[in-house]
């Protein structure tokens, strides 16, 4: 499936609004969650967020 530009520009502005309100959530919760970032090349950069614990739960909802 290919993406028009202004559909390629709709998700990247969901994207930030959503990373941006997670950013507020967890500075409010600075210990419930962390970042595992790896690089599996030399394009491509994964950044996964996940609970702290494995006993937290994953309370953000967008």
């Amino acid at each position: 499936m290919s993406l028009t530009p202004l559909q390629k520009q709709a998700l990247a502005d969901d994207l930030v609004n959503l990373m941006e309100r997670f950013q507020r959530y967890v500075d409010h919760h600075p210990d419930t969650y962390e970042a595992v970032i790896t690089q599996p090349s030399s394009d491509h950069l994964v950044i996964k967020i996940q609970p702290a614990h494995d006993s937290a739960d994953l309370i953000f909802h967008r």
